[in-house]
């Protein structure tokens, strides 16, 4: 071993620190670096950080650094440096065996419960469209509200011709509308009655009045004008409205229409029959009583009051007319 250079002694009065006297390189010996010191080739560092990446991917999200990285075939890794990556190819094919697995078992679960509401809701189509238990029962159909005036007959056909269909097929919405189509109906509701039947109720036109049709008979009306039926004689317990149908003349049988509407219903029953060649000049006569004089269709509600009380009175008992035109000022007059 070389002997050490020694510091040179300092002269006496001199300041600041010792400078050691400069050596040449060539006096020292060439330092030997170690074979892990030298420079390594480059692909050999970037083999060795594919392994690293490996092992950080095989770490999974626990890792220090979660860097995503692309999935490559394990076999890419098999070998790094010409050696074995002690474990790790071995670790990530476990781990990817084992993902797989958990997602071919999620994928079976998730195609399981598909199945499953699949198979209830085919269950529950066929119970509703075939199952025999909810089939239709047109004869145990419940109707109510028939009129006088109401075809039943029609009722019947009409409600017949969804029998034996699934109750939940028939078509209520249609149903209604063949049911206003009949004379004599107004409107109608219909209510399915699990688990097999209808619940139908008939809201009836009412008959107000009679209006002679232009080939004989007369044409029982409503409120609205609207024909319910037709008969051949007139009806004692309606009154006979003298205004011929279909003549351009629908204005005036509103009105009519209007002020029986307005009569108290046991003075309505007293009406023989109605005439009116315009809207203000309607006219009746009582079956045991009087002509009226009526006017036009205003102040009709104040009219059947001032009627009501005049048919009472001792002075109107004898009259042949009664004139309410004016109803502040009515007037009686003997014949």
């Amino acid at each position: 071993m070389p002997d050490r250079p020694t510091t040179p002694a300092r002269p006496p009065g001199a300041k600041g620190r010792p400078v050691a006297p400069k050596r040449d390189a060539r006096d020292s010996p060439a330092r030997v670096v170690p074979t892990s010191e030298r420079r390594r080739p480059v692909s050999e560092i970037a083999e060795t950080r594919t392994a690293v990446r490996v092992q950080e991917n095989a770490a999974g999200p626990a890792a220090e650094n979660p860097r995503t990285t692309t999935a490559v075939d394990p076999e890419v890794f098999t070998r790094v440096g010409g050696r074995e990556t002690d474990g790790v190819t071995l670790r990530m094919r476990e781990r990817l065996a084992e993902k797989r697995s958990a997602e071919r078992r999620l994928v079976l679960r998730r195609w399981g419960r598909r199945g499953a509401v699949l198979a209830a809701l085919l269950l529950l189509v066929w119970a509703v469209v075939m199952s025999p238990f909810l089939r239709f029962d047109a004869s145990a159909a419940e109707i109510s509200g028939s009129g006088p005036y109401v075809d039943t007959a029609a009722v019947d056909a009409a409600v017949a011709q969804y029998d034996g269909d699934s109750l939940a097929l028939v078509d209520t919405a249609a149903l209604v509308a063949s049911l206003r189509a009949i004379p004599g109906i107004a409107d109608a509701t219909v209510e399915r009655l699990w688990p097999s039947t209808l619940r139908i109720d008939i809201d009836a036109r009412v008959p107000v009045a009679a209006v002679p049709v232009a080939d004989g008979g007369y044409a029982i009306v409503d409120d609205s004008a609207t024909t319910v039926t037709t008969v051949t004689d007139a009806p004692t317990d309606l009154p006979v409205v003298n205004v011929p149908l279909g003549d351009g003349s629908d204005r005036v049988l509103d009105a009519v229409l209007g002020v029986i509407d307005e009569l108290p219903v046991d003075l309505r029953a007293r009406v023989q029959d109605i005439n009116a060649d315009s809207e203000d000049s309607v006219s009746f006569t009582l079956r045991d009583g009087p002509q009226v004089e009526w006017g036009g269709v205003e102040d009709s509600a104040t009219k059947a009051q001032v009627l009501v009380v005049l048919l009472g009175s001792p002075e109107a008992s004898s009259a042949a007319v009664i004139d309410v035109s004016a109803p502040t000022l009515p007037i009686t007059r003997a014949q």
